[in-house]
């Protein structure tokens, strides 16, 4: 039964509605218990949009934010209350005599010295994983750090106190602990077996460090593990209140411009720069995937416009107050938003700490991280309040009925099923408001990358304004064809049955178009960006055939190797060609922890062939340039924030003291977030005061294999090495794995919206055939067959999904270009020109094909709707 046919007979229950301004929380309820009843399809349609939108906003705002929230629990665990830090800018640190220096100076009230190094380490059963290894003593318990509740187990010399989580990633339980079990370090390529003192759990070092991937030694036996004897990565130091500018003053003198002076947290900060790009990314595609749930839901909701409309015309021809029938309408929506939220926040929560997790491998070599999922109160809000602000304002839209302007029965005074006619002057105003958001789109796309989610808005809203237009010339090409072609009675009477329901045609076009729209703009981009990615990976990896470097180094080539005499062993090997030694290290500039790169004159010349901005030329003339010395290429990004550009200079701040470099280029980052900065490897030598390299590359002499020469050099770092031998194809798919993982969350933003948008088209689709059943009974009264039925329904979606996804399809083509512009130049990630994959067109066929099966089953049942349903009375 229709809500026409329910608003009198309700209004015979609750006593007197017409003499009342506002009603009662019991009519209310009944009100809306009998709108459930008479279109549960349609509120469920619009609670999963809205429900969907929550989700992801939430997840992904969850994901990100949690890396840096869990990871400064870890941080803050580890220096308890250090404000200040002297740090090392090389991986060979400094002398732990400096320690004396700090705790000399007044207002200095604790210090204690740290010795840490990300290292791959193997458990029980070939189990391996990146921990953070931390050296310290009992000088960091008095700072009221790390050491203050760690077991005395834990400082026994030569061996290693696991985390929680890094026991659970090794295979180490507390039986092995009790079984004396040992775990195999892999430092400089080199080896080193340890025995397990203890596992942390969180009666040891707390929750926060108990789930991070940890592990503890004593100072001194991981001085001698690391061949550093006396040697130190940085001194905490808690300055007394008052004195924190004094003190930091005095360590900047110890430093004598060959250390870092910085705030405790520093790591937090370089952390948030380095999660910022692929944080923007995310966010971007988050934000946008929520706002086309939104917008489904909006379109969702607009499907019972006409219902809504009937309904309130006859409340108001009944007698009922203007502002009773407001309040029950936005009743009716607080209900919906407030129940898909709740939906969404639950859906949200759940897909954070499962597939929205983000991976974090890819920055494990420069920091210490925590994967704990932290839930922000104020995330939850926000994104409830946007699903019942959605819902208040998509549900609104029947009450321009009320104006005193427009007759009560106005929507039975229209051609058609009433409530469902558009103006022509409304069509018209709206295509003109389509053409300004597609200027504003244009506009924001050519001059502003960085506001490409306004620029994206407005596109959607373009497409779905555009609509109306698009529509209706639709409809006049299909007339004009009927007419012409007298055989095709089937159109004619489909046209009939879309003009006569306008409104609801429109809305289902719609849905088609915003689900189109994200499905393609997001996952082209995300093509795109994975594309420029794999091009990266490929011409780093292929400026060397054979890649020696340490174990599980992420393919950045950062740490270093400690086999003496192995480049001379390779070299003599009678299938080689040549050995180069590469260099790499992390670098603070600024909030930056930049990647540096060096190498031998022409030993990059594949990757800044690829990622140099500019062209061939410019990337020609800065592999001549970086053959000489003081010359650097960097960022764009990098360059922007230090406002220089090529043939400018740039100081680094190095572990010799500050050298400035002339810029021979500008590059991508290399899907290193933060940045890259490349130069000659004698240049590296001199800055960083150290020759020993990260990395070996290997040229074959001619005629010999890249497979054979692996096998041969991994045999000729003989015993107890534990070096990493890798082809070029084999480090690419390495690089290629790493990046990916970190970039997972576009992925599955990607996939949930080509979900969501075969989902919205089939539930639209059910929705509008299963209000079409009484029209189809008619047409069965008159001696119609269900196959022709059949074929009436397939025509009639056709027309209506043809005019929404071509018309999506066109502007998330578009849209695929403003987020790769907004990629490349704001986040500075490597990205592929869009136009060569078939992406839009998959996508657009997968869509529909998948939304047209969804409603098979639907489609068949009414078409076989008794005739009788068309003699009942409405």
């Amino acid at each position: 039964m229709s809500e026409r046919a329910d608003a009198p007979a309700a209004m015979s229950e609750p006593r007197a509605l017409h003499t009342r301004r506002l009603l009662g929380p019991r009519t209310l309820i009944y009100f809306y218990r009998r709108r459930l009843r008479a279109h549960a399809t349609q509120e469920l349609l619009a609670g999963v949009g809205i429900a969907a939108g929550v989700a992801l906003v939430l997840a992904a705002g969850i994901a990100q934010g949690s890396i840096t929230s869990s990871t400064r629990q870890v941080l803050r665990a580890v220096i308890g209350p250090a404000n200040l830090q002297l740090r090392a800018r090389g991986p060979q640190g400094f002398s732990e005599a400096k320690l004396h220096e700090v705790e000399a100076l007044p207002g200095v009230k604790q210090a204690a010295p740290l010795l840490e190094r990300n290292m791959r380490i193997e458990g029980a059963a070939g189990r391996r994983a990146s921990v953070y290894v931390a050296g310290t003593d009992v000088s960091l318990g008095v700072l009221d750090g790390l050491g203050r509740t760690l077991p005395l187990s834990a400082y026994q010399p030569h061996t290693i106190a696991l985390s929680a989580a890094s026991a659970r990633a090794l295979g180490v339980s507390a039986a092995a602990l009790r079984a004396h079990a040992s775990v195999t370090l892999a430092v400089g390529g080199v080896a080193r077996s340890v025995r397990v003192s203890a596992i942390l759990g969180e009666e040891a070092v707390g929750a926060s460090l108990a789930q991070a991937r940890l592990a503890v030694m004593p100072l001194a036996s991981m001085q001698q593990l690391l061949g550093e004897a006396g040697r130190v990565s940085r001194i905490l130091v808690q300055a007394a209140p008052g004195k924190l500018a004094p003190v930091r003053a005095g360590l900047a003198r110890i430093a004598a411009g060959k250390l870092n002076v910085a705030g405790a947290e520093e790591d937090i900060t370089q952390l948030k720069e380095a999660l910022r790009p692929a944080g923007q990314a995310s966010a971007l595609f988050a934000i946008i995937g929520a706002l086309l749930g939104f917008l489904l839901a909006f379109n969702a909701i607009l499907l019972t416009v006409p219902e809504r409309r009937q309904a309130i015309a006859d409340l108001r021809l009944s007698g009922t107050r203007r502002s009773a029938i407001a309040q029950l309408v936005i009743f009716q929506a607080l209900c919906l938003g407030l129940a898909a939220s709740a939906v969404g926040i639950a859906v949200g929560e759940l897909l954070s700490r499962s597939v929205f997790q983000q991976s974090t491998g890819y920055l494990a070599a420069a920091f210490a991280l925590s994967g704990a999922t932290v839930t922000p109160p104020g995330a939850i809000a926000l994104a409830a309040l946007g699903g019942v602000a959605v819902t208040c304002l998509a549900s609104s839209v029947p009450l321009l009925d009320l104006r005193r302007s427009r007759p009560a029965d106005l929507v039975y005074q229209a051609h058609g099923v009433p409530g469902n006619t558009l103006a022509p002057r409304t069509r018209r105003l709206l295509a003109g408001a389509s053409v300004v958001m597609l200027v504003l789109a244009s506009a924001l796309y050519a001059s502003v990358p960085s506001a490409a989610l306004v620029a994206s808005v407005a596109l959607a809203l373009a497409t779905v304004l555009a609509l109306p237009a698009v529509f209706a010339g639709v409809l006049a090409a299909a007339h004009a064809l009927s007419e012409r072609r007298g055989t095709l009675s089937t159109l004619a009477v489909a046209l009939g049955g879309v003009r006569a329901t306008t409104v609801r045609s429109l809305a289902l076009a719609a849905t088609g178009a915003v689900a189109l729209f994200g499905s393609i703009a997001l996952g082209g981009a995300r093509s795109d960006l994975l594309a420029g990615i794999h091009s990266f990976a490929h011409a780093y990896a292929a400026d060397a055939p054979v890649w020696v470097s340490e174990p599980g180094d992420n393919g950045q080539a950062t740490g270093r190797l400690q086999t003496p005499g192995l480049g001379a062993r390779i070299a003599r090997l009678h299938g080689v060609g040549s050995v180069s030694e590469l260099h790499g290290s992390f670098l603070t500039l600024g909030q930056r922890r930049v990647w540096v790169i060096a190498r031998a004159p022409g030993g990059a010349r594949h990757v800044l062939a690829a990622q140099t901005l500019g062209g061939p030329g410019a990337a020609a003339r800065a592999e001549a340039r970086l053959a000489g010395s003081g010359w650097v290429a960097v960022s764009d990004q990098i360059a922007s924030e230090r406002h220089t550009r090529v043939g400018g200079t740039l100081t680094l701040q190095t572990p010799t003291g500050a050298h400035s470099y002339r810029i021979a280029a500008l590059t991508t980052n290399l899907a290193w977030s933060p940045g890259v900065i490349f130069m000659s490897a004698g240049d590296y030598q001199r800055a960083w005061g150290e020759g020993t390299p990260s990395a070996l590359a290997v040229q074959p002499r001619a005629g010999s294999s890249a497979q054979r020469i692996r096998s041969e050099v991994a045999a000729a770092a003989g015993a107890g090495s534990d070096v990493e031998v890798a082809t070029a194809s084999e480090r690419q798919a390495s690089i290629d794995r790493l990046t990916s993982e970190g970039l997972s969350q576009l992925a599955i933003i990607s996939t949930l919206l080509v979900i969501m948008a075969i989902t919205a088209l089939a539930a639209a689709l059910a929705s509008s055939i299963s209000q079409r059943r009484r029209a189809l009974a008619a047409l069965r009264l008159s001696g119609a067959p269900p196959a022709r039925l059949r074929r009436i329904l397939l025509v009639e979606g056709s027309l209506m999904l043809g005019a929404g996804c071509v018309t999506g399809a066109l502007a998330g083509f578009y849209g695929q270009f403003v987020i790769d512009s907004y990629l490349r130049n704001v986040t500075g990630f490597p990205v592929a020109s869009a136009g060569a994959s078939l992406r839009p067109l998959e996508v657009l066929v997968l869509v529909l094909a998948a939304a047209l099966a969804a409603v098979a089953l639907p489609a068949w049942s009414a078409s076989r709707v008794s005739p009788a349903l068309a003699l009942a009375e409405e």
